[in-house]
This record gives C-alpha cells, structure tokens and sequence, in this order.
C-alpha cells in the first residue's frame, strides 16, 4: 500500500509525469518529502503523529528554479520565483539531492 503523501505527490505531479525519486527532509523547517518527478519537483509536509495531516509546500516546474546551492552538508538552498527556501537532510548528505534535482531537471530539458 503506498504511503499517503505519495499519493498527494503522485496527483500533484500530474497524470503526463511520474515521481521518480523521494528524499525524507525539512522544507523551511517543515518536515516531509520531497518529490522529484520528470518535469516538476513537489515538496509535501507531513504534520501531525496519530493522526497526519498533509499539505503541499511546493509545486514547482524545473523551469521555474533559481539556483541550487550546497550551503553545508545537510542544507541546500533553494531559489524558487524570487524567494529563497531552505532544504534539510539528516540522514543523506545534501549532494545527493542536489545531484537528483539536477539529474531530473537534465531529464525534463530534453523532452
């Protein structure tokens, strides 16, 4: 059964594209995941313990980013229509996302 925030990636995302890659972090201090999909990225946090409630933070086409930079090695920062987001990990190292991004946004480049 799959988790519920991934469905609400999965409908976000839009029936022309699919979630290729996840990653379990804080979205300016938000936890939840963030989703990488062919054409866009979507970040959905999840709040609650008993009972969870979620919400999506970002939706936001490859086209639309800014600069990706590498602020330490669990941050990224991230610039999306003029405003700078924060991106934690605490159990991979933030290259790995950024290498992720940078690989899907490759992807959508070329369609």
């Amino acid at each position: 059964m799959a988790q519920p925030w991934h469905e609400i990636a999965k409908t976000t995302i839009g029936p022309d594209d699919t979630v290729e890659k996840t990653y379990s972090c804080t979205f300016n201090k938000q936890n939840g995941y963030l989703c990488l999909g062919n054409k866009k990225m979507v970040f959905v946090n999840v709040k609650g313990f008993l009972r969870k409630n979620y919400e999506v933070l970002l939706n936001a086409p490859y086209e639309e980013l800014g600069e990706i930079t590498l602020a330490s090695r669990f941050r990224i920062d991230l610039s999306h229509k003029d405003k700078l987001h924060h991106i934690e990990t605490s159990d991979i190292s933030a290259r790995i996302i950024v290498e992720g991004i940078q690989d899907m946004h490759k992807g959508s480049s070329l369609e």
